[in-house]
């Protein structure tokens, strides 16, 4: 398969619309929210376990900030590279694209992410109705608990949409 990408910190950071001064780190806060999660479910790649399995260990146990782990590692991106197939058929239908049967019955990661920005999560020296809060998000535990929450429910939705398209021969 052709890697695609998902997202890249730069497509964040470095762009008209952010804050001026912002850190690099800011534009990888919600990549490296979803690719933690990615990390602890086991959908890594096994070329991905071979080359950082160091990392994804120090990940798993909190001692490594994800978001250097993009910035330095993966050079800022997240593709299909980085995942197994399981974990690559779930971010193809939920990280970003709407046009996925998943999407468009039950939302995407980037719009979820909006969502909690707006309402749940933590944010660093601004109001979270400001359109710029995306990027002060804090890169906390509890602040990844709130997202890890609903990728959760998100990925139970998916199974059991897989699951009924399985049985009604729409695989």
């Amino acid at each position: 398969m052709k890697s695609q990408t998902f997202d890249k910190a730069k497509w964040h950071y470095d762009t008209p619309s952010a804050p001026t001064g912002i850190s690099h780190e800011a534009g990888a806060t919600h990549i490296a929210f979803f690719l933690r999660w990615c990390v602890e479910k086991d959908f890594a790649s096994k070329e991905m376990v071979r080359e950082h399995a160091n990392e994804l260990e120090q990940i798993k146990n909190k001692t490594l900030d994800g978001r250097e782990f993009i910035l330095d590692c993966l050079d800022g991106a997240f593709t299909t590279d980085e995942l197994n197939t399981r974990g690559v058929l779930f971010a193809i239908a939920y990280y970003g694209r709407e046009n996925t049967k998943f999407a468009q019955t039950y939302g995407t990661y980037t719009g979820d992410y909006d969502e909690l920005v707006k309402s749940k999560l933590t944010t660093t020296n601004i109001d979270s109705s400001d359109d710029s809060a995306y990027f002060y998000v804090e890169n906390s535990e509890e602040n990844y608990e709130i997202v890890k929450s609903v990728i959760d429910k998100r990925y139970e939705e998916f199974l059991s949409l897989k699951k009924r398209n399985y049985k009604s021969g729409k695989n």
